[in-house]
């Protein structure tokens, strides 16, 4: 980590709620493929987002839950990698309206077809990420085909940053943690965690600032 860098950025009120903004975008259109995918209405609260350096990130999520996601590559302008992580009992959740089942049905994750369900859900909100971030900055973003884990979060985001460590210096995330509920308003969250080049973190941080910048 760089010296004399903060544990948290300090964001101004544009880049807050143009994150804000962007995260609301990507879960919109992941709420969409989600519903038709299973027929169920859902919505979305706003996401909330923070940008902390990698070292800190245990402060904003539970890092002794057990969770399941996937875990994507980013090649493109912006490259990196971006983890979707849902705490068991989401995951769950999410495997009970998936396969049609009584929500609580579901205690575990022990078939290719749960599996399977949970890996097409983070593909989806990975996709929407992904395909609202390259629209909002006009850059290009192409992600790998998803790999799928079930562990204790903090070893699933801790070998997200060994990985990224090994080919560049990983300084900050950006963290998104998007709060779903059904018609049978069962909520259910998970989070979307950005972990992109250092450099690219800067551009995407001085666009933002350049957008105040041009405001009347």
């Amino acid at each position: 980590m760089r010296a004399g860098i903060k544990d948290e950025l300090e964001l101004n009120t544009f880049q807050r709620d143009a994150l804000n903004e962007l995260g609301n975008i990507a879960s919109c259109h992941a709420v969409t493929a989600l519903a038709e995918m299973t027929g169920l209405t859902m919505e979305i609260e706003v996401p909330k987002v923070e940008v902390v350096a990698v070292e800190e990130i245990h402060r904003l999520i539970e890092l002794d839950k057990i969770v399941a996601g996937i875990l994507v590559e980013l090649e493109g302008d912006l490259s990196g990698y971006l983890q979707v992580l849902f705490p068991a009992r989401s995951a769950f959740m999410l495997i009970d309206m998936l396969m049609g089942r009584e929500i609580g049905e579901t205690k575990g994750i022990e078939t290719d077809m749960e599996r399977s369900a949970l890996m097409e859900t983070g593909n989806i909100l990975a996709s929407s990420f992904c395909s609202a971030i390259a629209d909002f900055f006009h850059t290009s973003l192409i992600p790998s085909p998803p790999s799928f884990a079930c562990d204790m979060m903090g070893a699933m985001v801790g070998d997200t940053i060994i990985r990224i460590a090994q080919v560049e210096m990983t300084e900050r995330v950006i963290l998104f943690r998007c709060d779903f509920r059904d018609e049978a308003e069962s909520t259910l969250y998970g989070y979307i965690l950005l972990f992109p080049n250092p450099e690219r973190l800067d551009g995407i941080l001085d666009d933002l600032q350049a957008m105040v910048d041009l405001e009347p």
